[in-house]
């Protein structure tokens, strides 16, 4: 199978090199280019050089018919150079005069003059043509072809002998000019000319971009685009196997231009995938920072305050002991009192408030990127459907352009079919990728990507809200500190304990009246707040899972049982993404750029032999080659 664009040139027949081809040609219209003037003339030098070569593609005969086209009035001596040998005029009685360096002609002009001349040359051609003849699957020589029967295959290889190589200058995905070497072919459209005779062939296979039937002869025209080769094939089934001569004509054009508006698209994708990087990078540093915020070997003496309390029971059983130490050991657990008080106050406990807030929020901003994800899921699939609508509607152009070119085939229409449908492969390329066109992913791979992050982020959204409802009893810890502070306040002063005024041990040191009763409230007392500070000996522990929690949102791991992606890979993925989106832009701007040069080498190669000083120029070749005939007997 071929790859090549199927742009669609002006139509032209190899004619034989005398002066009626020459008459024939000069009725066609004037080339394109605008001419340069020279003082008082203008000169435009249009070549056309034929090449007759064997039925293997080898040049016998080079001749180059140029059509000297003068605006102007007076005489002028125009030096047309080449590496040519036996220039003869056509339709005029004047003599060369051979410089060396090529051929000078003196011209009388009055307003207008059209002069024709051929000269023979050597010169290397831009265009090698090879043909390689197959029968039943055999590699064969055109004799042994010949007269014979059976499976024919033909193929004709061209190679592009105009290589160049240059440095561009481009701007890539950052708005950086950056400078690449880059090799290219002058480009040339090579239109191959088949005819088949439909006498003696059948089951004719080939990918011809033109078929025509003149009575019994099928001409099928194969458009080829060597970068630096292309080959055309056709096959067939053959009887007493007779081939015309195959026909080359070769233009230098550009075989259609791919479309690099979408760089612009791509370009405002990236935009917003970094967006999404640096408020997920955001994200992450959060957590990252509240998890650095929670220590759990700050509270580890909390959890020792049963502990404690249970000594000061065992203190008070000692006062009941005796009265006589009563009021020094009441000394003692007063002073002691007052510094666990003073402790309890001292404790910071906002922060710890705060983390249920802190996790419902951090679920929040998550939803929310999810939903920015969402939204360009939506985008895109809203691009999609309307780059299957375009695509639509080009291949329905595209129909009627390859069935108008068909109808009357010209170089507008078959131009107009050609881009049509390198359109449809660009448009494809770009909705489902194409490797082969420097776009290994399209914007439905884009999309699903997508998808699967949004997925993610909704499954760190639904973890984050699970935690935030879990550690809401945290929110009660600085309660139960303050209760506890004021607990023992009444402890030592005296107040309201579970509806009983409770004597303090200040009351209990100034007498020893009751002190029985007094210790066994103090007792009770005290066994109820360790019983309420049972809890704290967890404490620790759950700060440590909440921290272990924070870090594995952040770069991934088990959040109770469940394995999660963290933000860091988010991050990764999102930036990986607007990587890949960025060589993209920067592949489709050095395509433009060397696309801009090849259109530049073609428009600049207008001859093949020179031209006059200050003249424009146009170019063309035409092969013919040997058919494959029987030899008379």
């Amino acid at each position: 199978m071929r790859t090549h664009t199927r742009p669609r040139p002006r139509r032209a027949s190899l004619v034989a090199v005398s002066l009626a081809a020459v008459i024939t040609f000069s009725t066609l219209p004037a080339a394109g280019g605008d001419t340069v003037r020279a003082d008082d003339f203008a000169v435009h030098d249009d070549e056309t050089v034929y090449v007759v070569a064997d039925a293997y593609g080898t040049p016998r005969d080079t001749v180059v018919v140029s059509w000297l086209r003068v605006l102007g009035e007076g005489t002028i001596v125009l030096d047309d150079p080449g590496d040519i040998e036996a220039p003869e005029a056509l339709e005029d009685e004047i003599e060369p005069e051979l410089t060396g360096a090529g051929v000078r002609w003196t011209l009388d002009v009055d307003g207008r003059r059209d002069f024709f001349y051929r000269a023979n040359t050597a010169r290397e051609l831009p265009i090698s043509v090879e043909v390689t003849y197959y029968l039943d699957d055999r590699e064969v020589d055109v004799e042994a072809l010949a007269g014979t029967s059976g499976h024919v295959r033909i193929d004709i290889t061209l190679t592009n002998n105009l290589v160049r190589t240059e440095e561009v200058v481009y701007t890539d995905a950052d708005g950086v000019a950056r400078t690449e070497e880059v090799e290219f072919w002058v480009p040339m459209l090579a239109p191959v000319k088949i005819d088949v005779d439909g006498t003696r062939f059948r089951n004719i296979v080939g990918d011809a971009e033109i078929v025509t039937v003149t009575g019994s002869t099928v001409s099928h025209t194969f458009m080829a685009f060597p970068q630096p080769e292309d080959t055309v094939s056709i096959e067939m089934d053959g009887t007493y196997i007779e081939i015309d001569p195959i026909v080359v004509s070769v233009f230098p054009k550009m075989a259609g231009s791919p479309d690099f508006s979408m760089a612009d698209d791509l370009a405002e994708l990236r935009d917003g995938l970094d967006g999404l990087t640096a408020l997920s990078e955001g994200h992450r540093e959060v957590l990252g920072a509240v998890a650095d915020g929670i220590d759990p070997a700050e509270l580890a003496g909390v959890s020792e305050a049963g502990a404690g309390f249970e000594q000061l029971a065992e203190g008070a059983a000692q006062i009941g002991e005796g009265a006589d130490g009563l009021a020094a050991l009441l000394d003692g657990q007063i002073a002691y009192l007052d510094g666990v008080i003073a402790g309890l106050g001292a404790q910071e406990l906002a922060g710890v408030t705060q983390i249920p807030d802190a996790l419902a929020g951090l679920a929040a901003g998550v939803a929310d990127i999810r939903d920015g994800v969402d939204g360009l899921v939506a985008l895109l699939g809203g691009q999609l459907a309307y780059l299957d609508a375009i695509a639509e509607s080009n291949a329905g152009l595209e129909g009627q352009a390859w069935a108008l070119a068909s109808a009357s085939p010209d170089e507008t229409t078959t131009a107009l079919a050609a881009g049509l449908s390198a359109q449809g492969a660009m448009i494809g390329a770009l909705r489902d990728g194409d490797p082969a066109m420097g776009m290994p992913l399209g914007l439905a791979d884009t999309r699903d990507r997508l998808q699967e992050i949004s997925d993610g982020l909704t499954t760190i959204a639904s973890s984050l809200d699970g935690l935030a409802a879990g550690s809401a009893p945290l929110a009660g810890l600085p309660g139960q500190f303050d209760a506890l502070a004021a607990a023992l306040a009444t402890l030592r002063d005296g107040g309201m304990v579970q509806g009983r005024q409770l004597p303090g041990l200040v009351t209990t040191r100034s007498g020893l009246l009751g002190v029985a009763d007094g210790i066994g409230q103090v007792g009770d007392g005290i066994g109820q707040a360790a019983a309420a500070l049972a809890p704290l000996e967890e404490l620790p522990g759950m700060l440590e899972e909440l921290r272990a929690t924070m870090l594995a949102l952040r770069d991934g791991g088990s959040v109770r049982g469940t394995e999660l992606p963290g933000i860091s890979t988010t991050v990764e993925g999102l930036s990986g993404a607007s990587e890949g989106l960025a060589e993209g832009i920067d592949g489709f701007s050095l395509g433009e750029v060397t696309v801009d040069r090849m259109k530049k080498a073609a428009e600049g190669y207008d001859t093949f032999l020179g031209k006059p000083d200050d003249a424009t120029g146009d170019v063309r070749f035409i092969f013919k080659l040997d058919g494959v005939a029987q030899t008379a007997e």
